[in-house]
């Protein structure tokens, strides 16, 4: 399968590589970036929708909240201690209890919607493997139109180690 060509820059600051990649998609180019950190102007500047990972953990995590208690009260019940007339069913010691298991299955339902996620697939639209960019940079990459446009375009928006790849 042959690579598709393209340009590819990178840039020190990531409110530098918004305005390029917003000048470049405004242009009809596809782009993609490489960042070290999901910097929020770079991806709003993709146009790429919030991912519905937090849609998915938080139910897990109230699931795991009500586990919890479930657990410390139903714990405290079935086996009630003799504690010196304190009620049996007291929140204070219940919450470190509830607050882990809220954690624990929170963290577990992210892992396997985000297991889940990587195993359907990205887009064809991946950074391109050839393509080097120093670290703590961000990268862009613009294919699907004329090079030597982009290249400008990428030059007079501040854009660092422009070259041609695919």
């Amino acid at each position: 399968m042959p690579r598709e060509r393209g340009v590819v820059a990178s840039f020190e600051e990531p409110a530098t590589a918004a305005r390029a990649i917003a000048a470049l998609r405004a242009a009809g180019y596809r782009v993609t970036a490489l960042m070290p950190a999901a910097f929020p102007e770079v991806v709003a500047a993709l146009g790429k929708p919030r991912s519905a990972i937090d849609l998915i953990t938080l139910p897990g995590a109230l699931i795991g909240l009500v586990a919890g208690a479930l657990l410390t009260v139903g714990t405290s019940l079935a086996w009630p201690l003799v504690t010196g007339g304190k009620p049996i069913v007291s929140v204070p010691p219940f919450v470190i209890v509830t607050f882990e298991v809220t954690v624990l299955v929170g963290s577990l339902t992210n892992l396997l919607a985000v297991s889940v996620g990587s195993r359907r697939g990205g887009d064809d639209a991946a950074f391109p493997r050839d393509a080097v960019v120093t670290p703590g940079r961000v990268g862009v990459c613009a294919t699907r139109g004329d090079a030597a446009a982009a290249e400008r375009i990428l030059r007079e928006r501040g854009g660092l180690e422009v070259r041609h790849v695919g």
